[in-house]
């Protein structure tokens, strides 16, 4: 919820309310909550659905769930710096991975994810842009991409040339990597592939960035922590969004193998 966009005022109004003190959730009906939060009924549910609940019932166990895994989570010690022994650095590397997909799973709002992930369906080619190390992790998802039949292409530049090319048609799909979301570079390949009306995405730290505005949607990436260990979490976050793009093309048969 914390993270949902494209809510109307009413609706946010609620998301606030209940942020507050998730607990009044399971103590009142959905007719209850209107009152509380001087909105309707048929808000309150409709708030459910785009929270991906079938009714007010269903979000109060989602939520329920949700509670036990956020308990769970806060009991995990989060990644710390680990000291010069090779058995403590050993058992870091998987502290920053399970952080960085808890993380970056609860800042998913599956009504941006859910027409993302019918773009990727529908794209005849996949542009993924990237700069430094955020480049080498658009190389991997095109990779991943390459291997199941899909054209993708990892860029580190502005091609305006190849941006210009009358082959991108609306079918093109383009992802913009950039965690801080002020890259120059990658600002410049959002501003031409709006002027072109092109399809694009920014993976990124929030919804109010520069390229976050640029783009149609925004997939949120994880990267709080400073220093060294920054780009793990970061580069681990955006190739867990990548994976969840990758297996929503695959058929239900492969993903029960």
């Amino acid at each position: 919820m914390r993270y949902m966009q494209n809510l109307t005022v009413q609706e946010q109004h609620i998301v606030n309310y209940i942020l507050r003190d998730p607990q009044v959730v399971f103590h009142h009906t959905a007719q209850e909550m209107a009152g509380l939060t001087f909105t309707s009924a048929s808000t309150v549910v409709r708030l459910c659905k785009k929270l991906g609940a079938r009714g007010y019932p269903d979000f109060q166990l989602k939520l329920a769930l949700d509670d036990e895994i956020r308990q769970l989570s806060s009991s995990r010690p989060a990644a710390k710096q680990p000291s010069g022994s090779l058995t403590d650095q050993m058992e870091w590397i998987p502290a920053i991975y399970d952080e960085a997909l808890i993380e970056t799973q609860r800042r998913c709002d599956l009504t941006v994810l859910e027409p993302v992930c019918t773009w990727v369906q529908e794209a005849g080619r996949i542009d993924i842009y990237g700069s430094e190390s955020n480049y080498y992790t658009a190389q991997q998802a095109c990779a991943r991409w390459n291997e199941v039949g899909r054209s993708a292409i990892a860029h580190n530049s502005a091609n305006h040339h190849y941006l210009s090319n009358p082959h991108l048609d609306a079918s093109t799909l383009s992802f913009i990597i950039s965690h801080t979301g002020r890259n120059p570079a990658m600002l410049e390949i959002a501003c031409a592939l709006k002027e072109k009306g092109r399809r694009t995405v920014a993976l990124t730290s929030g919804t109010d960035t520069p390229l976050a505005r640029l783009c149609d949607y925004t997939l949120l990436t994880y990267a709080a922590h400073t220093g060294p260990a920054s780009k793990l979490f970061s580069s681990m976050s955006t190739q867990y969004l990548f994976d969840v793009l990758l297996v929503s093309t695959w058929p239900a048969s492969a993903i029960k193998s």
